[in-house]
């Protein structure tokens, strides 16, 4: 009895987890500004580097598959190298400069600067009631809610998500392969040519595009990066994932 009890309570927590919208519940309890704060920018920041690892493997299969000869490639990485061309919107199946552009990480200080600004720092009805942390639209019924403030006329709607790892996955997807974030890669390659690891401060100031609000936006986040010390989450990721 004792048994079955255990694991009714584990269902229910897993249940829970499994269902929750937006951040943990103690962080909507936090009055402490400050300590509001850094409890986001660290949770934003687990989460920022648990998909940076997963890109940085698949960045390290098509290094290791494209400097072999192709005739050597075996059909299972041959598949895996298709499905990463798909994924993100590569024309020439073999050209690695292309992937190197498009399979990279997101500086932690910049996904944790957007998730701010778009979300209120996580207490935004969009966090919290559809666990759509970075602004991201959809126009399938199925999939959304209605902005309060859309204008007349418009039918987009905001995605929801299962989880905060499921739209911070679609934000890095998005930046990755998305035409509107084109000079964000080139700046991040610019990085990488010259042995300097990828840093939020300077490639946020490439998401003139991410905002309706223009140039305003990328001061928004630079001010945001700044005041919260933002850029030591981008040391701190380097110092874990370089060693």
């Amino acid at each position: 009895m004792k048994i079955t009890k255990i694991f009714f309570a584990i269902f229910i927590v897993f249940s829970l987890n499994l269902f929750a919208k937006g951040m943990p519940s103690e962080y909507y309890k936090i009055k402490d500004t400050k300590k509001a704060k850094d409890y986001f920018a660290e949770y934003i920041y687990k989460l920022t580097k648990k998909e940076n690892l997963k890109i940085l493997e698949e960045r390290t299969f098509v290094k290791k598959t494209l400097s072999s000869n192709k005739t050597n490639i075996t059909k299972k990485d041959l598949k895996k190298l298709s499905e990463l061309q798909k994924r993100y919107r590569v024309k020439e199946l073999y050209d690695l400069k292309s992937y190197m552009l498009k399979i990279d990480v997101i500086p932690p200080a910049m996904s944790i600067a957007q998730a701010a600004v778009e979300s209120a720092w996580g207490k935004s009805r969009f966090t919290k009631k559809a666990n759509n942390i970075f602004g991201h639209w959809t126009y399938n019924a199925k999939n959304g809610i209605v902005p309060k403030r859309r204008a007349a006329g418009s039918k987009h709607l905001i995605r929801v998500f299962n989880n905060l790892q499921d739209s911070l996955s679609a934000y890095m997807l998005n930046l990755n392969r998305h035409t509107a974030y084109k000079s964000f890669r080139e700046k991040r390659y610019q990085a990488r040519i010259k042995n300097k690891n990828p840093m939020g401060m300077e490639l946020s100031q490439t998401m003139l595009k991410y905002s309706g609000i223009g140039k305003k936006y990328l001061a928004i986040l630079k001010s945001v990066i700044k005041k919260n010390n933002l850029t030591n989450y981008d040391k701190r990721f380097y110092q874990e994932t370089q060693k």
